[in-house]
């Protein structure tokens, strides 16, 4: 990342100061912060590098890859270390609000890593328990949860929780499975899936 005009991009620094802080074995681990010298050659301004564990994987790329096949135990597996990624930053009052497949990486021990806290901000709650207001322009669109798409912007973990769903589902669709192009057709497409699978719910409840 390199220097703005005015200064470090505020953005940056937030994300370098959540990922010092967040430490567990299914959060992708920030080893070092390299910073390269001003010079002629980079009009004088020098570049930020952060260097991250290696992960041989992400989760997008393997489900774009029809020769590799999950069994229903990974898939648990998976979703277990998301979910336990998910509650630890969630506890540590962080959201990370950009839930995708492209955002898990996996090592080659299998091991799930939650990535990409450029959009990840803490969270807090007022004293009449209600969430602070942030922005609502955030989360990836075929990610992005209802309310969001409705304007709310006093939100908490759910919307992380959301793109949870969205990836547990696309591990067995192989893709997306809400693909809006624009913030309208997207909110169109969500209340149809969720009328969708409410309806095959019921009529599994009704079969037992």
């Amino acid at each position: 990342m390199e220097n703005e005009k005015e200064g470090f991009p505020i953005t940056a620094l937030r994300e370098i100061k959540i990922l010092q802080l967040l430490k567990h074995d299914n959060i992708v681990d920030l080893i070092e912060i390299c910073r390269t010298k001003p010079t002629q050659y980079n009009r004088s301004k020098g570049s930020i590098y952060l260097v991250f564990e290696f992960c041989a994987h992400d989760l997008a790329g393997l489900l774009s890859n029809a020769t590799v096949k999950f069994t229903l135990g990974e898939i648990k597996k998976t979703m277990l270390q998301l979910l336990e990624g998910l509650f630890y930053i969630h506890r540590n009052k962080i959201l990370h609000r950009d839930m995708k497949a492209a955002n898990i990486l996996i090592t080659k021990n299998g091991v799930l890593k939650l990535a990409d806290f450029g959009l990840a901000r803490a969270f807090s709650y007022t004293k009449t328990g209600q969430a602070n207001r942030y922005t609502n322009r955030v989360v990836t669109l075929w990610y992005r949860p209802p309310e969001l798409l409705l304007g709310d912007r006093d939100y908490g973990p759910p919307i992380d929780l959301w793109g949870a769903g969205c990836i547990m589902t696309e591990m067995w669709t192989r893709s997306p499975i809400m693909q809006g192009h624009t913030e309208q057709q997207q909110a169109y497409i969500n209340q149809s899936t969720m009328r969708i699978y409410n309806a095959r719910g019921l009529a599994w409840r009704r079969k037992i």
